[in-house]
């Protein structure tokens, strides 16, 4: 069902290295958000979501106006899986009426083996790599955005081993008040692996967070 997810997002990857990266189009005034394909320019956001089966703090800082890097922490808690790295975000070119933007992330991982749910899991570290793409627009009301990844993990434990987990996404922020923003994110992805990495039979996963997001300045 994630195949034609993991297509688009290699088909974008291809086209941010062909294309130059084109202006934001004009409309509504952003709403800053760390899931939208829309740079942050020269401000700041710090982000929470919540629920299952993730928590996840992130920040991220406008370096030039179209490119973010950032820091995030995510938990699994059905796993006990963590994820700390970096962050960027630089735009690619559109999908009318959608604005179009190429996510990486770069991780440290740590499965700390909990079995509460899945009976496979054990002890293990490594390396994720996170190519990705956000196709977003804005309204009146707030910003939707569909977002596709394709995280790659490298574990270390035993004889090693890859994790393959393409996800797909669908997120809506909206304005609270001020500076801060709420919303909801849904998602659905796959998981299967080689090697000594944990979990790595297959199977499917649900996520649904909560959203909240402050702009700092």
């Amino acid at each position: 069902m994630l195949a034609p997810v993991a297509a688009i997002t290699l088909l974008a990857l291809a086209q941010a290295a062909a294309d130059p990266a084109p202006a934001p189009a004009h409309g509504p005034a952003p709403l800053p958000s760390l899931l939208s394909a829309e740079p942050l320019g020269p401000a700041s956001l710090l982000a929470a979501s919540a629920g299952w089966s993730h928590l996840r703090l992130a920040y991220a800082q406008g370096m030039t106006s179209d490119t973010d890097l950032g820091l995030f922490s995510d938990l699994d808690y059905a796993t006990t899986e963590l994820r700390a790295g970096g962050t960027l975000r630089t735009p690619i070119a559109p999908l009318a009426p959608f604005d179009g933007a190429l996510r990486l992330s770069l991780a440290w991982y740590h499965d700390s083996g909990g079995r509460w749910i899945h009976r496979t899991n054990h002890v293990d570290n490594g390396l994720e790599l996170s190519p990705g793409v956000s196709y977003s627009r804005r309204g009146a009301g707030g910003v939707v955005s569909l977002l596709g990844d394709v995280p790659v993990t490298f574990t270390f434990a035993h004889q090693g081993g890859v994790l393959l987990n393409p996800k797909a996404a669908f997120a809506y922020e909206a304005p609270l008040y001020g500076p801060f923003a709420i919303g909801l994110q849904l998602g659905l992805g796959l998981r299967f692996g080689i090697g000594s990495a944990p979990m790595k039979n297959g199977m499917g996963e649900v996520s649904f967070l909560a959203l909240a997001s402050y702009r700092p300045f």
